[in-house]
């Protein structure tokens, strides 16, 4: 054997001993990644209420299915009870001693107290939208009164009381501002129907308006016209929203409702003079779009309509708004499919459209919990990638808006150095045609209580889904 390979026996002792005490020191942790977004739980924004989120209940289908209507709506009623305590428009009117559906000004029924009831059967706040005598807004005082007499009377017997009311929908559509506010075309005008109905209430009511048709700058007059005639009388400024008519632009434009919400609060603002704090902002109606066409079927069938239902409701919170979806039953345009096959529905099926599910991300329902009490400081530098949170509880809801590109978000935590999560994922489904694919079923559990600890949590937000977490 050549020298080179001799050893003293001390030192191959040396050096199996080094060996052993190497193989049983504690490895070197590798370094955690980089965080792509932020979350402090402590940096508290606007806060929100039992008002953030709502829908409408839909009255004009007498053939459809919702609440009280139709062979399906013990399953509607489940379904919508699934969501969670929303706050839930439904347009009615007192007419000839009764009070049923006012919406697109055709009476029916005596059905006012069946829906009030079957709203506050599933946990709902029923707000209700005033209706005129032929149309929306041509409102007569007394009518609006007795409406309100109708629910508040006599320890609320008719299902009341009732306490939150929109004055007409949309008087810029057709009837007129000018009418809507001052009187004429058959309305007595905003200011004596509000003096009609607090006088008709032994209990404060809430009254909204005046429900423009969309928020943009041709509609900045019309509303500071509302403005200057009517903040003495109003507690609420309702507007509708719906997305800019582009079926697959419209998730890039989500942030356009929050800065609604901004130029509106600067406006009461300047307005309401010491009433100004005190008044709320609630998008009355939103959707991906305003009606359906064939050219929208890959948006509201699809997850683009699951994540652009999160994403705006998101960036309303945020700002600090309410946001109502419109509607529980209109074809696409609802949260549940009326069954039948119109406007390439399932035909004879009552599936959940993917907004039904972008709304149960915020509202937890029967899966996570609901937003908490106040929106909290939240950012990320991913591309196409939106992050929101809340706190009291603690909830995080990560939003992927791309069309293609898969994204691990490092999150990094302020205000929660450690605990447990749970979170939830709404997958992915593209196939407009396929009513057995994700984009109609409910989130799945992607984890159950795991652990985190020095403020980081990581999470994968595959493209066009949302995911959110809960931390405890």
């Amino acid at each position: 054997m050549s020298d080179h390979r001799k050893r003293p026996l001390r030192a191959l002792v040396s050096t199996a001993a080094a060996c052993f005490a190497f193989a049983f020191a504690a490895p070197i942790a590798a370094a955690a990644p980089a965080a792509n977004a932020t979350v402090d739980f402590t940096a508290h924004g606007e806060p929100t209420s039992a008002y953030s989120l709502g829908s409408t209940i839909s009255t004009f289908s007498d053939g459809g299915s919702n609440l009280i209507k139709g062979p399906a709506r013990a399953q509607w009623r489940q379904y919508l009870n699934d969501l969670g305590p929303l706050v839930w428009r439904i347009p009615l009117f007192h007419h000839d001693g009764q009070v049923g559906s006012a919406a697109g000004g055709i009476h029916s029924g005596n059905e006012g107290e069946a829906y009030i009831r079957a709203i506050k059967d599933i946990g709902g706040i029923p707000m209700i939208a005033v209706g005129g005598t032929t149309n929306d807004n041509d409102i007569r005082a007394g009518d609006a009164a007795a409406l309100v007499r109708w629910f508040n009377d006599n320890g609320g017997q008719r299902g009341g009381p009732v306490v939150d009311y929109i004055v007409g929908n949309e008087p810029d559509n057709g009837f007129g501002m000018d009418p809507y506010i001052a009187g004429g075309n058959g309305s007595d005008g905003f200011h004596a129907i509000a003096t009609a109905m607090r006088a008709a209430s032994a209990q404060p009511l809430s009254l909204a308006g005046p429900s423009l048709v969309t928020w943009a700058d041709y509609k900045y007059g019309d509303f500071r016209k509302f403005f200057a005639a009517a903040h003495a009388d109003t507690d609420v400024v309702d507007f509708h929203k719906y997305g800019k008519g582009e079926p697959l632009d419209n998730l890039r434009a989500t942030g356009d409702y929050g800065a609604a919400i901004a130029w509106l609060r600067a406006e009461i603002d300047r307005s309401f003079g010491a009433r100004a704090g005190g008044i709320a902002i609630q998008l009355g109606e939103f959707n991906y779009n305003s009606w359906y066409g064939a050219q929208w079927r890959s948006a509201f069938y699809t997850s683009r309509n699951t994540v652009h239902t999160a994403s705006l409701i998101g960036h309303v919170l945020r700002a600090g708004g309410n946001a109502y979806q419109y509607s529980d039953n209109n074809g696409p345009l609802g949260l549940i499919s009326d069954g039948t096959g119109n406007n390439d529905q399932p035909n004879g099926r009552n599936l959940r459209l993917p907004a039904y599910w972008g709304l149960s991300a915020w509202s937890g329902g029967a899966w996570s919990r609901r937003h908490g009490e106040f929106m909290v400081a939240a950012t990320t530098q991913l591309p196409d990638v939106e992050v929101f949170a809340t706190d009291r509880p603690r909830k995080i809801v990560l939003i992927n808006k791309s069309e293609s590109v898969n994204r691990q978000v490092e999150l990094a935590l302020t205000g929660a150095a450690a605990g447990r999560y749970s979170a939830w994922r709404y997958a992915r489904g593209m196939d407009p045609a396929d009513f057995a694919g994700a984009q109609f079923q409910p989130p799945q559990r992607i984890a159950d209580g795991a652990a985190y600890s020095q403020g980081r949590l990581s999470v994968a937000v595959p493209w066009m889904s949302v995911v959110t977490i809960d931390l405890d």
